[in-house]
């Protein structure tokens, strides 16, 4: 894409819109930019993937759907429109749109993870048989047998195959490990120093302004009581957002982490980016679960914060972790059990340390607890927020939700409890959930 000087200064509004936290606006104006370009495929692209950094995939589909028919063999377009329809609940179209993305180009690694996660798979299913060609094929790149090894393990698990599954993602784990910039030391010194830091200035609290941040190790709840809470009219889930690791970090590169001035000015950045410039709502929600690292920044930000605290068994939660792969730097711990069971360690020891540091008003929900009786975990979540209980028979198809995340399909699903314990069917195979994990009964 060649774009003009006109159009360039049009991308960069937009792009300030969305910085300001004007996402509606942001959006209007590249869906604006698109139907004025729409026979650039490079432009298309663009507009997919700034509308899905806004969280406005309802809005990317229109988009994604005629780039498929403009562009019938285009790996890269098919992928986005897979991509966008499966944030959206669309499975079938989803899994339509990724099966031709990596029938087209089979190096669509992200298109494989996805497919993966479109339903539960059967025998019989084709596309388990096609991932277990793609992995057989010894000339795969790198990164693309990485993303198949995790697509098939997930298949395997879903067929009941667990010592295969087991084999495979063993594989697929080592080589995400590889290429994962994250390492142990650098954790352990983070986790250390937030538990020595010195208190951070406290901002005044804004009474028109009530974040909640859901928070716990990944694949411990947070998107299931994420999405039960976004079923209230009053509740506006954001999703996983970063600013609030992203600004702290700025903040404290530039040695501004306790100047009260600096703060102020994040926090209205990150207001901005929660609230945003649609309906208006009591609450506002990021689900960002590794947020637990930072409550003290959040407190001095948002002393009126609300956090809801997920934890789930540690071998469930270790393996459940363990058989997914993390497109940010900031998992890279989850491709090996050790590192999972240090950084499981810490999250619980940072809780510890905040709940006696700061008055944040927080509440802990125990996954095992909320699937086997979800009203009852609902009416405390209601409780605490202030929040009117919802009718039973109230559905969240009622309110159809973005997510992003691996519990896509799941979350969509009536609550059900063949999660749990599951890390039974695997110890037989991976021995590190009993060494590692000793304190599951």
């Amino acid at each position: 894409m060649t774009a003009t000087p006109n159009r360039q200064a049009d991308w960069a509004a937009a792009q300030r819109l969305r910085e300001d936290g004007r996402i509606d606006a942001a959006a209007d104006a590249v869906i604006a930019l698109w139907h004025t370009a729409q026979a650039d495929r490079d432009e298309t692209m663009a507009a997919l993937g700034f509308l899905k950094e806004c969280g406005a995939q309802d809005r990317a589909l229109t988009i994604a759907r005629a780039a498929r028919q403009r562009w019938p063999g285009d790996a890269r377009i098919a992928a986005e429109a897979g991509e966008i329809a499966l944030a959206l609940g669309l499975f079938d179209e989803a899994s339509s749109a990724l099966r031709e993305a990596v029938d087209l180009d089979p190096r669509q690694g992200a298109a494989w993870l996805r497919l993966a996660h479109c339903r539960r798979f059967a025998e019989d299913d084709a596309d388990v048989q096609r991932l277990r060609r793609t992995w057989s094929d010894a000339g795969l790149d790198e990164t693309t047998r990485t993303c198949v090894g995790f697509a098939l393990g997930k298949a395997l698990d879903d067929l009941g195959d667990h010592a295969q599954a087991a084999r495979v993602l063993t594989d697929a784990n080592a080589r995400a490990r590889k290429a994962s910039g994250w390492h142990i030391d650098d954790w352990r010194r983070f986790v250390d120093a937030q538990l020595h830091a010195p208190a951070l200035p406290a901002l005044s609290a804004d009474a028109d302004f009530n974040p909640i941040f859901v928070v716990g190790l990944p694949r411990s709840g947070t998107t299931l009581v994420a999405s039960a809470l976004a079923r209230h009219a009053e509740v506006r889930d954001r999703g996983e957002l970063n600013w609030v690791p992203a600004l702290r970090a700025l903040l404290a590169e530039q040695g501004h982490l306790h100047n009260p001035q600096a703060l102020a000015a994040i926090a209205k950045v990150i207001r901005a980016q929660m609230r945003r410039d649609d309906a208006p709502a009591r609450f506002h929600l990021d689900k960002n679960p590794l947020n637990f690292r930072h409550l003290d920044f959040i407190a001095a930000c948002f002393p009126n914060a609300r956090i809801v605290h997920c934890r789930r068994g540690a071998r469930d939660t270790a393996l459940s972790i363990w058989m997914q792969h993390f497109a940010h730097a900031d998992l890279g711990f989850a491709y090996g059990f050790a590192e999972i069971s240090r950084v499981g360690k810490d999250c619980t020891a940072l809780m510890a340390h905040w709940r006696t540091r700061l008055a944040l008003a927080t509440i802990e929900v125990d996954y095992e607890n909320f699937v086997a009786d979800p009203r009852s975990q609902e009416q405390r979540l209601t409780d605490f927020l202030g929040l009117r209980m919802l009718p039973a028979d109230t559905s969240a198809a009622e309110k159809p939700q973005i997510v992003t995340t691996a519990s896509v399909w799941q979350v969509r699903q009536p609550v059900y409890t063949h999660a749990l314990q599951r890390w039974r069917r695997y110890a037989p195979y991976l021995p590190e959930l009993t060494t590692l994990f000793p304190e599951d009964s």
